[in-house]
């Protein structure tokens, strides 16, 4: 029982964990229902560590060379994870060099240069992973190329933001539901899956790609997604530099009159470590268990021995209560008879 109470616990805490297909109805602030098979999107606060030590404790480092292109750069992957960077880079670089045509390699060390401030370098090979495969993530990259590109305009006027919107989708508030942007919000969400664990807040440009995502929910899919995605913005930005309060407020009487109840960004925001720590307490209540199996057993016969004690117990007091209620029933109808009888003879 305890194993099964940790495991239910778990469950619920892991945000991606996977969700039978149900189609949920939404509305946008124009009125128009639409559907959504997936549950509403959700992030991690930090990366997984745990699982990268797990993964690079099965690899000798120092033998690199004995495991193909796709293992090395499994190893970078998990190294820039634990924020070991330059090892991740060290490992990159030489695969990129031999693997010019890798697609995974070129993504990898794009995602690693940008970790490491490198952004130049970054976008150089994001845009060659695209080149390579424009389908990768699921067509998404163009967002991860808009951020780099953001990130540099940044470097050279640090009010670039004041009068740019990082995606540049086109989407306003007056923006009729299109396949277009239905789409980039998908593309949006998908990038963000992956950045925001290793963009802790404030940051100026998650408060723009934020901001954006909620006016393509707001417009062409949910104002309940559009809800939470401007509080993320607000979480990133602080300032309201987007009038994201004012958003929120035409939000409300919408969501009251589709009786929604008012989302908050923190249902969506997952803790890694609170996880891991529901995950060791589910590993070691499964050990414990395991070492006390004749233990446990015992207690359990024990119990069902008590149970079923107890049962038999009640069965034999409600036939006992049942044959004195019958006794009782016969001794009334006797009586009744009996007193008939007189009151006719009078």
């Amino acid at each position: 029982m305890l194993r099964i109470t940790l495991v239910f616990i778990l469950t619920f805490f892991s945000f991606f964990a996977a969700i039978a297909c149900y189609n949920e109805t939404h509305i946008n602030k124009n009125g128009k229902i639409t559907e959504r098979s997936d549950p509403l999107f959700g992030f991690y606060d930090s990366p997984d560590i745990t699982s990268a030590k797990e993964f690079i404790a099965k690899y000798d480092l120092n033998k690199l060379t004995d495991y193909n292109v796709d293992i090395q750069s499994d190893i970078a992957v998990n190294l820039a994870y634990l924020g070991k960077y330059n090892e991740a880079l060290a490992i990159l670089r030489k695969l990129q060099k031999a693997n010019p045509q890798d697609y995974n390699v070129a993504a990898n060390l794009g995602t690693t240069y940008e970790l490491t401030g490198k952004n130049d370098s970054a976008l150089l090979f994001i845009k060659k992973s695209i080149t390579i495969n424009p389908e990768s993530h699921n067509g998404s990259e163009w967002v991860h190329v808009k951020i780099l590109e953001a990130k540099l305009y940044l470097s050279k006027d640090t009010h670039w933001l004041l009068n740019n919107s990082v995606l540049q989708t086109g989407v306003t508030l007056n923006s009729p539901i299109s396949k277009a942007l239905t789409e980039k919000a998908w593309d949006i969400e998908y990038q963000l899956q992956e950045r925001v664990p290793f963009t802790p807040f404030p940051d100026a440009i998650l408060a723009s790609v934020f901001n954006e995502l909620g006016d393509l929910y707001a417009t062409q899919f949910s104002i309940k997604h559009a809800y939470v995605a401007y509080e993320f913005a607000l979480q990133y930005g602080g300032d309201d530099q987007y009038n994201i309060l004012q958003k929120k407020e035409e939000l409300k009487p919408l969501l009251r009159k589709e009786k929604i109840a008012i989302p908050s960004w923190r249902t969506y925001y997952h803790s890694r470590k609170l996880e891991n720590d529901v995950k060791n307490v589910v590993e070691t209540g499964a050990i414990v268990l395991d070492n006390t199996k004749g233990i446990v057993s015992d207690i359990y016969n024990i119990y069902k021995e008590n149970e079923r004690e107890k049962q038999r117990i009640k069965e034999r007091n409600n036939l006992l209560i049942g044959a004195a209620a019958f006794l009782i029933a016969i001794i009334v109808l006797i009586i009744w008879m009996k007193r008939k009888k007189e009151i006719t003879i009078k």
